[in-house]
């Protein structure tokens, strides 16, 4: 009875232990998403005064990124899905789930890429100054795109280690360093999604 007792104690000492990090590392979050919400604001603004005080010639943006957008919508919404599972203690659709994140991820970026590579062929250099913002500003998106993929690759690791069987799924989705960590990572990669609707829409509009 006494063992049992003291168990609860310890147990619930970590809990608040751990929920007093996670709201300075939320609050961390919180201003990081700031940050960078300024900072890709003030990229596109400084390209709305560039174009049009160099009245340079305005380029389309290829259906392509369209695509990609969809394919990061996906991910955004998986994530729902996943966090689900994890309420469920569902662990075998919870990896699945997991990994689609990550597909979709570097299908993102993929995407990217080639159409990157499309619009530069197209003759979107770097010396026309619209496409050189789209490249820069884009390029930094993709960047913490994968910072996040690269945080989502060590919680998939560790989370299949643990999960192989239903009797050691117990104890992880009863961590709270888990669910933390699994609400964290929510977070920034919807800001990501939302950020690169913004930057979408920006430059169908301004381009």
């Amino acid at each position: 009875m006494e063992e049992k007792l003291l168990y609860k104690i310890k147990t619930k000492k970590y809990e608040q232990i751990v929920n007093k990090k996670y709201r300075n590392f939320k609050w961390l979050l919180y201003v990081s998403i700031i940050g960078l919400s300024l900072m890709f604001l003030s990229m596109t603004f400084m390209y709305f005064l560039s174009h049009e005080n160099l009245h340079q010639s305005s380029f389309k943006v290829i259906p392509l990124f369209y695509v990609n957008t969809f394919v990061l919508l996906a991910s955004s919404i998986v994530i729902i899905v996943a966090q689900g599972h994890y309420r469920e203690d569902n662990y075998k659709q919870f990896k699945i789930s997991l990994m689609l994140i990550f597909c979709f991820g570097v299908l993102f970026l993929i995407g990217q890429s080639i159409a990157w590579y499309k619009m530069f062929t197209t003759g979107n250099n770097f010396q026309n100054n619209s496409a050189a913002y789209l490249y820069i500003i884009s390029g930094l998106h993709a960047l913490h795109v994968i910072g996040g993929l690269t945080f989502l690759y060590y919680f998939i690791y560790n989370s299949w280690k643990t999960l192989k069987e239903y009797a050691t799924s117990v104890i992880y989705f009863t961590d709270p360093v888990t669910k933390s960590q699994l609400h964290l990572f929510g977070i920034f990669w919807h800001f990501i999604s939302v950020m690169w609707f913004y930057l979408l829409f920006f430059f169908m509009t301004v381009g």
